[in-house]
């Protein structure tokens, strides 16, 4: 099929799809008929929940992130059809977050690992959530998130850290949130900690399909370092030639030509990739990010079922989490 007419089709169904995700999403979340009230409600379970052996039950669990994501999925949903059926899913999501925040993103977090990745989650899905529904209840909470990253990125930490603690991820989000809720420092210190880490270097970028992979059981591996390099240039650095001349010259060569075996998360990572490559094409035009983005789509289509996907095939259910990186893949462009 043509690229143009594949990029047609692919406008085309993005309601479905997002329909179809949304409505796996309410399966993960923690709400009546699993609890009628406490702690939970209103958290996404990183998995479908499920009440039998038979179907592979794992424990309900809380996750904050995955709910973030949720959110963000369920209010695209709303911006693409027009509609607000899960806008009761959302309003619990934000209820959960606003009496648990301080759980995960305060100054000595419960999961200080996590903390900063917890953070950038909350600039994506609360921006967007402002964006769509032109509603700024979570703004001090979008702001105090902004800090967090904003003061971690000024330090200059190290690029190397990967997955929860990758710090180009956190540049991503920052310059995103800094644009809607008018933060020129924030962008600034994006700007300031790409110049440093990415403008200049004789090699910016390395091969997608080189990148460390995880072995043995436990511990993810859902982010692709160099898609994230890009991602945060396109975010921070929109209108720069000189970006668009690097995403062209330098990050095309290292991308792979379709989807990448990997050991743990292979699908999330894929789609990860995906994200970039679409949103690289949106961009510079330059077809091959096109061809490199439906070759890789087309494979994690193939591994949807009913709205939602595994982290990777092993995996005995659906994620909540994988799911949204699809979505966001799927997304980058419309």
């Amino acid at each position: 099929m043509k690229l143009e007419k594949r990029l047609k089709l692919h406008m085309k169904n993005a309601e479905k799809v997002f329909a179809e995700a949304s409505n796996f999403l309410v399966r993960c979340q923690i709400i009546e008929p699993y609890v009628e009230k406490g702690t939970l409600y209103g958290c996404v379970c990183p998995w479908e929940i499920v009440q039998s052996a038979e179907e592979n039950a794992l424990p309900i669990l809380e996750d904050f992130h995955d709910t973030l994501e949720a959110i963000w999925v369920w209010t695209h949903y709303a911006k693409i059809s027009g509609r607000e059926e899960y806008k009761p899913n959302i309003e619990w999501a934000w209820n959960y977050t606003a009496k648990n925040w301080k759980r995960f993103i305060s100054q000595k977090p419960l999961h200080a690992d996590k903390c900063l990745y917890d953070c950038a989650h909350l600039l994506n899905a609360g921006t967007f959530y402002e964006k769509v529904f032109h509603d700024e209840k979570m703004r001090q909470l979008i702001e105090t998130a902004g800090n967090h990253i904003a003061d971690h990125l000024s330090r200059f930490p190290s690029p190397k850290p990967r997955e929860y603690s990758d710090p180009f991820w956190m540049t991503t989000c920052l310059a995103y949130a800094a644009k809607h809720v008018k933060k020129p420092k924030w962008r600034e210190t994006a700007k300031k900690y790409l110049k440093n880490q990415i403008l200049g270097k004789e090699k910016p970028f390395s091969s997608i399909e080189s990148e460390p992979r995880h072995r043995g059981p436990g511990g993810h591996d859902f982010f692709s370092k160099n898609a994230n390099k890009a991602l945060a240039l396109m975010e921070s650095f929109p209108s720069e030639p000189r970006v668009k001349q690097m995403l062209v010259e330098n990050f095309l060569p290292t991308t792979p030509k379709g989807f990448i075996t990997r050991h743990a998360d292979e699908n999330a990572f894929n789609a990860h990739v995906a994200t970039a490559l679409g949103k690289a094409y949106k961009l510079t035009r330059e077809a091959k990010f096109l061809e490199r983005y439906f070759a890789v789509l087309d494979e994690l289509d193939g591994r949807m079922r009913g709205g939602g996907i595994k982290r990777s095939p092993e995996f005995p259910l659906r994620e909540s989490w994988a799911t949204y990186f699809y979505v966001n893949a799927y997304a980058s462009i419309l």
